[in-house]
């Protein structure tokens, strides 16, 4: 998510499995499809499932300061989708926040790694060796405690690391939460010549709102050397940029232009065909779009329309938190609806949810219900994880009620099975 990055955002915004085809009825999924894994007594915040060879990394936030925590990786059995070990708690690296955790996965040609922040600021990329080990690597960059949103690349077939982050100019946080802040800088750093750090963007504090790199979160094209992120256009429309790692000194450029407003964008190489893909939510709304093209450098197109006809949301909202995949050669997408608040947090935090999968690029569009309905409970950031031959989706969920914040509260760890197994 990934999108706890987006925090406190959009106040500024307009505000088996089931199947659906068409707006037709669906069925609702019952619990033995939608189960709590791990340890009932543990907070997982922010799980991330590598791109391959299983594993999972995730962070368990002390309840009481709701910002730092431990960060811990873990294996996923590729059969039964269950934690290795069954807590998740495999191996901890190092203790960070969660502005400074690792975000996603990084890919290179000798396998995953991923990139984070201790407290104090020291960059460190972990590359695990197993469920319960790893080796760990202090990446020889300046200790500075202000820098957030750790993505690091992924390229598989490349023996190159880069990492991209967010830099606050005066104290660590998101950039609707802290008026001391001025700036916001989003900077790529070679991993390999940490010297090299680079100036991508600098986008100017617009407190209490939110700063559009924070609104689409910078993500890398996996399989590429570009990345996306947000910009607010002449007319004041959150649009995409798009920016290549291997030209850093060259200009990003924009790559969406429509009348509205995209909200946590996130991007799909499909390497069958070199078709490239956007998906983002629309306006706050429970629509998303999914835009197309066909070449690096050229500008989406919208391709697709995705809102899912709910079975127990009063008002649906917030289509978002999308993860591509592919799978027998078809392209699918995991994403969030909430009931609508009174802005992100309200609706992405403190809503009850549903999470949907749908095909990508696909005539005969097909959406499917995976979570058991709750009303008690949130739900947020679906996460794909494709094993030998099925599919499941974790997702995190917190109990709703009026005592603690949603950052202090403790986040359960679900997981669905999806009827897109063989």
């Amino acid at each position: 998510m990934r999108q706890t990055v987006l925090l406190f955002m959009i106040s500024w915004l307009f505000v088996q499995c089931s199947k659906t085809d068409d707006n037709s009825a669906i069925d609702i999924p019952d619990s033995e499809n939608d189960i709590r894994v791990g340890d009932f007594s543990v907070n997982y915040v922010n799980p991330e499932i590598s791109p391959r060879d299983n594993y999972m990394i995730w962070i368990e936030i002390d309840t009481t300061s709701g910002v730092s925590g431990k960060v811990w990786q873990c294996g996923i059995d590729p059969n039964t989708g269950d934690l290795i070990p069954s807590n998740g708690k495999g191996y901890s690296p190092f203790t960070s926040n969660i502005y400074a955790r690792p975000a996603d996965w990084g890919i290179d040609n000798l396998g995953v790694y991923y990139v984070g922040a201790t407290t104090s600021g020291q960059i460190k990329m972990v590359r695990p060796t197993s469920p319960t080990t790893a080796s760990v690597t202090n990446i020889a960059a300046p200790i500075d405690n202000k820098r957030r949103v750790f993505y690091p690349s992924q390229l598989p077939n490349e023996n190159k690391r880069y990492v991209i982050y967010i830099l606050n100019d005066v104290i660590n946080g998101f950039s609707s939460n802290y008026p001391q802040n001025k700036k916001f800088q989003l900077r790529l750093l070679d991993l390999d010549n940490p010297t090299n750090d680079y100036l991508i963007e600098e986008q100017p504090s617009v407190y209490p709102l939110i700063v559009p790199m924070d609104v689409i979160v910078p993500r890398w094209i996996k399989g590429s050397s570009y990345l996306t992120y947000g910009f607010k256009d002449s007319n004041g429309i959150v649009q995409a940029k798009e920016f290549n790692a291997f030209t850093p000194t060259v200009a990003a450029i924009p790559v969406t232009d429509d009348s509205s407003n995209k909200v946590d964008g996130n991007t799909m190489l499909n390497p069958y065909n070199g078709n490239q893909y956007f998906m983002s939510g629309i306006n706050a709304t429970n629509t998303a779009h999914v835009y197309k093209r066909t070449s690096f450098g050229s500008m989406f197109v919208k391709n697709q329309t995705v809102t899912p006809t709910s079975a127990n949301l009063d008002t649906p909202s917030l289509n978002q938190s999308h993860e591509p995949f592919i799978y027998n050669g078809q392209l699918y997408s995991a994403f969030q609806i909430n009931n609508s608040g009174n802005n992100f947090s309200q609706t992405a935090f403190n809503r009850p949810g549903e999470i949907w999968l749908t095909t990508l690029d696909d005539p005969d569009q097909q959406m499917w219900l995976l979570s058991a309905f709750d009303s008690t409970l949130n739900v947020s950031e679906p996460e794909v994880y494709v094993g030998n031959e099925k599919v499941w989706v974790f997702y995190s969920a917190a109990t709703l009620d009026d005592s603690p914040s949603f950052i202090n509260r403790k986040y359960q760890l679900r997981r669905c099975a999806t009827a897109i197994n063989h």
